[in-house]
């Protein structure tokens, strides 16, 4: 009994492999490389800002001051320059405060006419904030 079990057992299976199928797919892989110069850029530093407890949201540049949420601003040092062709630049800088992910400043900078403004976000929670763009240039 044992040998008509194994002789169907291996018979099965010759047949079973005689009537596999095959299937196969070819896969093509792209990458297009360009190669960037990393340039060097000043750090913008917003100083000191000291604001009203409860504060709502308010926005000020070096021109105006004046919001009654706004009660200084110390070592405020925005003149910002970079290196080769990102000179002068245009930029739009999140800063943020790990303790207060909800809490962002708001930094929009133009190097052309060394202009700027700051938003600060209502109810601001003290601490450092900062944060980091990625400038490209593209030439073609």
């Amino acid at each position: 009994m044992r040998k008509y079990f194994l002789l169907s057992a291996v018979a099965l299976l010759a047949a079973t492999s005689a009537n596999a199928k095959t299937d196969y797919a070819e896969v093509t892989a792209k990458a297009t490389i360009e190669v960037a110069t990393k340039y060097g850029c000043d750090e913008l530093n917003l100083g000191k800002i000291v604001v009203k407890k409860n504060n709502a949201e308010f926005t000020f540049s070096e021109a105006d001051q004046s919001d009654d949420n706004l009660i200084s601003v110390e070592n405020n040092i925005l003149d910002l320059h970079c290196e080769g062709p990102l000179d002068p630049i245009i930029a739009n800088i999140d800063l943020k405060n790990p303790d207060a992910p909800d809490k962002v400043i708001k930094l929009n900078y133009d190097g052309i006419s060394a202009w700027y403004t700051v938003t600060i976000p209502a109810n601001i929670t003290a601490g450092e904030y900062s944060g980091t763009i990625t400038m490209t240039v593209v030439d073609e």
